[in-house]
């Protein structure tokens, strides 16, 4: 990555410096120990730290050997392509750092990883944790960690099958492999029983992004988005602004639409990224329905969305593949997923954005994943869990170093995202990400199908949160009993 190519040079000059410095103070006070006598300088420690590319290392003992052990990871097989089937090298960029890292992490940790998938999506979501509680109530000690759909996540937990991760040996979370704020927002009471991040590709491709088609800005001249992003003025309303100035055809040939939207799940990127959160994480540690929800900034918010979902005719739901690569829709809302999918052959020239923020006050761009990335839980029963906090904690880290690099350096910065300031907004995307037991818990608490009826017209705020508040505070106050 651009950002960590200069903290590597970074590195190598501070420890140039440090070096010099080292070589001069040892002329001046010849007498004084040096590094030279086998005392590791500052410059040396802080190198040590970093692998040859920069980035960050883990600070396992280099000590833990595990014998050969059979490490059983139960995962859904629906994503396991872009986590755990590489079974060779294949030439192909993302599987075989896939492969290198399961090498690398058997290898230093002497272990063996063996994978059981069982389908696991919205569908299956509950036949899949019912998998895990019938091992866990047998006492068979099956699996050593879970991944799983995000939703199957809070039904694991609230069935008391995980264990609380903030107490596992091992487990660094403040390490950027963790990344965004999946502990502070995620745990209950100082409990967290699931995790996200490097460990996994689904993070990338689930991250939430905003497509623009370049070819039909400068088309419009709509102006500069990249500019309004850096400026802080990418807004709901500023998208709105250049929606209403596409006209319903270019060059005579076909109809164009300002946004297209891939389904009524998008609009839940819109809600954080106006600044919203269905829960709020105390500071003592408990959870409640967000005060926000009930505030005239909501109530503004939701009014915004409904208009331009609803009163703009250029904004219509519609598929990815039938809209936005045949040219014929300036922005879509969508993810990462699409642009692997979908954008990687064709002759458009595009750009990845941010969701838009409320409004020029709000400081930070606010960013989701979809449901479809991968939440890694330790049952209750595994055998050893300061084992499965280690192997966690270095498929996490192995992860950052070499299979987010392959995804982004090889896949998407150079193939798909193809200029340097795409790359810079990938690395905003990511630096954005925020979490909320508000939508892990979607099955428990359920608030979501409220907020997208703002694709409805006559639908008010005020009302439905006025009719559900009760039933939301009940819903969390249960999460909060069941695993506080």
């Amino acid at each position: 990555m651009i950002s960590r190519r200069i903290c590597a040079l970074m590195l190598s000059l501070i420890t140039l410096v440090f070096f010099l410095t080292a070589c001069t103070e040892g002329e001046k006070n010849p007498g004084e120990t040096t590094a030279a006598a086998g005392i590791e300088t500052e410059a040396e420690t802080t190198a040590n730290i970093y692998d040859e590319n920069g980035y960050l290392l883990d600070d396992l003992p280099d000590t833990l050997d595990y014998g050969g052990k059979d490490y059983r990871i139960f995962t859904w097989s629906n994503q396991t392509v872009w986590e755990w089937d590489a079974t060779e090298y294949t030439g192909d960029v993302i599987s075989d750092a896939i492969y290198n890292r399961k090498l690398a992490v058997e290898d230093r940790l002497k272990i063996k990883l063996v994978i059981t998938k069982q389908a696991g999506e919205w569908e299956n979501r509950n036949s899949f944790i019912q998998t895990v509680a019938n091992n866990v109530l047998a006492g068979s000690q099956s699996f050593d960690l879970v991944g799983q759909y995000t939703p199957a996540a809070a039904i694991g937990a609230m069935q008391k099958l995980y264990m609380n991760l903030n107490d596992i040996e091992y487990l660094d979370f403040t390490k950027p492999w963790w990344p965004g704020d999946i502990r502070e927002s995620s745990s209950i009471n100082g409990k967290l029983y699931f995790t996200t991040g490097d460990i996994t590709p689904t993070l990338i491709r689930s991250v939430g992004t905003v497509i623009a088609n370049l070819d039909l800005i400068n088309a419009y001249n709509l102006g500069d988005v990249y500019s309004l992003v850096d400026n802080g003025d990418w807004t709901l309303d500023k998208l709105q602004e250049l929606s209403m100035k596409v006209g319903t055809d270019i060059n005579g040939v076909q109809s164009v639409y300002g946004v297209t939207i891939q389904n009524n799940v998008q609009y839940d990127n819109l809600f954080y990224s106006g600044g919203f959160k269905f829960v709020d994480v105390n500071s003592d540690g408990t959870i409640k329905l967000s005060d926000d929800l009930g505030g005239e900034k909501m109530i503004n918010w939701y009014k915004k969305c409904q208009s331009f979902l609803v009163d703009i005719s250029s904004v219509e739901l519609k598929a990815i593949n039938t809209a936005f690569t045949t040219g014929s829709a300036v922005f879509h809302f969508g993810g990462m997923a699409d642009v692997q999918n979908y954008l990687k052959n064709l002759d458009i020239n595009f750009a990845i954005l941010p969701y838009p923020k409320y409004d020029t006050a709000q400081v930070n761009y606010r960013t989701i994943c979809g449901y479809w990335v991968s939440m890694y839980s330790i049952p209750i029963d595994a055998p050893d869990a300061a084992m499965s906090g280690a192997v966690l904690e270095a498929l996490g880290s192995s992860g950052y170093r070499v299979i987010t690099p392959a995804f982004y350096r090889d896949s998407f910065q150079y193939k798909f995202l193809d200029t340097e300031v795409n790359a810079k907004m990938f690395d905003l995307l990511r630096s954005t990400l925020v979490y909320d037991t508000g939508r892990t818990f979607s099955d428990q608490i359920n608030i979501f199908s409220a907020f997208r009826q703002a694709a409805t017209s006559g639908t008010e705020w005020s009302s439905t949160y006025a009719g559900k508040k009760a039933a939301w505070s009940a819903a969390v106050d249960k999460v909060y009993s069941t695993l506080g």
